[in-house]
């Protein structure tokens, strides 16, 4: 879980259900942004 170590204890400030692609975004404090979708069955999370 290594690629999610840069959120480890950072406050979550918004949540966009469904966003505009569809999937999932997290907003997070110090600009850090997950998004997660499904593709082909499968999660896919992508930081912005």
């Amino acid at each position: 879980m290594e690629k999610y170590d840069q959120i480890k204890m950072l406050e979550l400030v918004k949540v966009e259900d469904p966003d505009a692609e569809g999937g999932l975004t997290l907003y997070f404090q110090e600009n850090k942004t997950l998004k997660i979708k499904n593709v082909d069955g499968k999660l896919v999370s992508d930081w912005v």
